[in-house]
């Protein structure tokens, strides 16, 4: 059998380069949305009927704004119009506790989508279960590491457990970088004597299963969702149990990406259709405007330009009176009357300037 693998889906009504459109709803909701219904297509194709979420269905912790919930409670309700049949286990967004308890799961509210002939199931807690054809296990978030691996224990103790495919909410050591390892290593995984393992919370997708006897796989977002995203591959896998073969498809939504360093026919490539952030050295507004302009007719979707902007440096434009404003700011300093015996005017006259100064080198984000 097939089964479709997505994770960290993370609906929300995101503000960063969003709007809403004529419907009311969010658009980087709604393209979050068409890109989970693009993933069952494929999957639909290859002849999938399954459909496996692990973890993080939701993004906002303890809250369901209606304007997320109904869209998606919608979307749920197509797929599984189209025959899927969808296993959810809770990932940490999806939770209002610190563990996965049932009363405090977001996702919860899917599985009452009654569609006849198809069904959404969340697992609270370890299950294995057959589903055609397929063995598969299924552990929710745990808070610590210690607790996912006593559930990974009760399921390798099964007499099934080398048939199993397991699905976890957990990060595992080394699949995003700069980001230290809290002791969850591909190895401890693979240790079990699962067949597989795949593992959301973290976004990006890798094949950890090198010198490993059993696969061991991050899924990966299945968008892009931040600037954290940079550089990550996000998507969705289809699984065959029967060849033990998982094909990656990566997104077709946005992404997030840095242009910083890159040369303008680099730049040019990776802005089409993206979200572009560029870092770099100080630059006047005028050139900050002529390269968003840039980006934007390169099909830049949002644009954020970080660099230290130049203020103009006033004295080189003398006034009317042939005085510098430097001269300027001395003069009247000089000719202020009624001045509080107490107050020099010449240490108001230096500070003044050293103001003047400073206003010619501050450095602010564009």
């Amino acid at each position: 059998m097939k089964a479709l693998i997505v994770s960290d889906i993370h609906f929300h009504p995101w503000t960063l380069f969003a709007s809403t459109d004529k419907r009311g709803m969010n658009t980087r909701l709604s393209i979050v949305i068409e890109e989970l219904h693009r993933a069952v297509r494929v999957a639909k194709a290859e002849g999938c009927s399954t459909m496996i979420i692990s973890g993080d269905v939701f993004h906002a912790r303890g809250s369901l704004d209606p304007e997320v919930l109904n869209p998606v409670r919608d979307a749920f309700e197509e797929i599984l119009q189209e025959g899927f049949n969808v296993y959810i286990i809770p990932g940490n967004h999806d939770l209002k506790s610190d563990d996965t308890k049932r009363l405090s799961s977001a996702v919860q509210n899917l599985e009452q989508i009654d569609i006849s002939g198809a069904q959404v199931v969340v697992f609270n807690e370890a299950t294995a279960q057959h589903v055609e054809g397929g063995t598969f296990g299924f552990v929710p978030w745990r808070k610590n590491t210690e607790g996912l691996l006593a559930d990974l224990k009760v399921l390798s103790e099964r007499n099934d457990a080398a048939q199993m495919h397991v699905f976890i909410h957990a990060g595992i050591d080394g699949v995003l970088s700069g980001i230290p390892g809290h002791g969850l290593t591909a190895a401890d995984l693979a240790s079990f004597g699962f067949k597989g393992v795949y593992a959301g919370h973290y976004h990006n997708h890798a094949d950890m299963s090198a010198g490993l006897p059993g696969r061991v796989m991050s899924i990966g977002a299945t968008t892009h969702h931040n600037w954290g995203d940079v550089n990550t591959k996000a998507g969705f896998l289809i699984l065959d149990t029967d060849a033990n073969e998982v094909v990656f498809h990566d997104t077709k939504a946005p992404k997030f990406v840095d242009v910083s360093g890159m040369s303008e026919t680099d730049m040019e490539i990776e802005a089409a259709g993206n979200y572009v952030r560029f870092r770099g050295p100080q630059m006047t507004q005028e050139q900050v405007n002529e390269f968003r302009d840039a980006l934007k007719k390169w099909g830049a979707l949002g644009v954020s330009i970080e660099v230290p902007r130049t203020v103009p440096n006033v004295r080189a434009t003398a006034p009317a009176t042939g005085l510098t404003l430097d001269q300027s700011v001395g003069k009247f300093v000089d000719e202020m009357k009624d001045v509080p015996p107490d107050v020099s005017k010449a240490a108001v006259s230096k500070r003044a300037l050293e103001v003047l100064s400073e206003t010619r080198a501050v450095s602010v984000e564009a």
